[in-house]
């Protein structure tokens, strides 16, 4: 409604202007007819400068523009998904950690960030300083991190475990989560990476990706946040099932969820998928490769119920997630590296 309200605005600001300059205005056979009228005809030279005066055309386009802007400024969430590669997070790596940093914050501009590969999350959080904050809990593999003073943190992160069935030689593969707050509103970000070759590839690779996507799914469930705005940042490697016809990206385009938008690494193996009744895609925007193999990119987000103001339905509360460092240790100890 306040889209339309602006919108209302903005015509009657031009209809305003234009009545000013028409009404006065007649042409010469209404004159004739009228006799010389003194408020048709009298003015009509003046009506007719009055109408074609540069000026007045500038500031009728100049007030349409401005009330334009007022809609197109409705608040907008930078989502930026990467693969990171994980051959960054070595020893003697810091100039590229500090690339990827400055590429998130000073490149891409990221509000939230959802990473894959991402193999030391405290490794990039120093370099990152406090331009982002990490959500806790969120690595190995697939950092989340969050823009302070734009997205607040809602208490509850972690990561999972995607099981035997959506790992593969290369790797064990899990799902990070992280429930964040914006404009006052909250609202889940999942970031994870599927599989990939030997026992994941051709039709085998999209059972196991629909095992992948199940999972998640359920973690939704499992957490008490299926009834929350989601978003979920993946390395879907798509390619071993058709890409956009990959089982497990069509069981998320099944269940709710649409893409929004699609990194270009090998054909589009990059995902951003969104609740498809909570998110309106604003923007889209591929950004730098190096120091990585993967394109970074990032969609623009709004909420599509922010013209009148009302919030998603929130899920019940949930207690934190805080897992303890000994903890931590153990899966960590579990992680075996990952590749593409």
């Amino acid at each position: 409604m306040r889209s339309f309200a602006f919108a209302m605005v903005a015509a009657s600001l031009s209809l305003a202007i234009l009545g000013v300059a028409i009404v006065p205005m007649a042409d010469a056979e209404t004159c004739d007819a009228a006799d010389g009228d003194g408020l048709t005809c009298g003015h009509l030279p003046a009506a007719r400068a009055l109408v074609t005066s540069p000026s007045l055309v500038q500031r009728r386009v100049d007030l349409h523009q401005e009330a334009l802007d007022v809609v197109e400024k409705s608040p907008r969430l930078r989502v930026l998904c990467w693969n990171v590669l994980y051959t960054n997070f070595g020893g003697g790596r810091g100039a590229e950690i500090n690339k990827i940093a400055d590429i998130m914050t000073d490149t891409m501009k990221a509000d939230v960030a959802g990473l894959q590969e991402c193999m030391i999350q405290d490794l990039l959080q120093n370099a990152l300083g406090d331009r982002m904050k990490k959500a806790r809990a969120t690595e190995p593999f697939n950092c989340i991190f969050y823009k302070p003073g734009v997205v607040t943190f809602g208490g509850l992160s972690g990561h999972k475990h995607l099981g035997e069935e959506g790992s593969d030689s290369y790797s064990q593969r899990f799902v990070s989560y992280a429930k964040l707050e914006w404009e006052g509103k909250p609202f889940m970000l999942f970031s994870t990476h599927w599989c990939l070759d030997n026992q994941c590839a051709g039709a085998n690779g999209g059972k196991r990706h629909k095992h992948s996507a199940k999972v998640i799914l359920a973690l939704r469930k499992e957490l008490g946040v299926e009834d929350l705005p989601a978003i979920i940042t993946a390395d879907a490697n798509s390619h071993m099932d058709g890409y956009d016809r990959d089982d497990g990206v069509r069981h998320f385009l099944a269940n709710g969820f649409k893409i929004a938008g699609k990194g270009p690494m090998a054909g589009g193996i990059d995902y951003i998928f969104v609740t498809k009744n909570d998110w309106a895609v604003k923007a889209h925007h591929v950004g730098p490769t190096v120091p990585s193999d993967h394109p970074s990119f990032y969609v623009e987000l709004s909420w599509t119920n922010a013209a009148d103001g009302s919030a998603p339905t929130p899920a019940p509360s949930t207690a934190s997630s805080d897992d303890t460092d000994e903890e931590e240790e153990e899966e960590e100890e579990q992680v075996t590296m990952c590749f593409l």
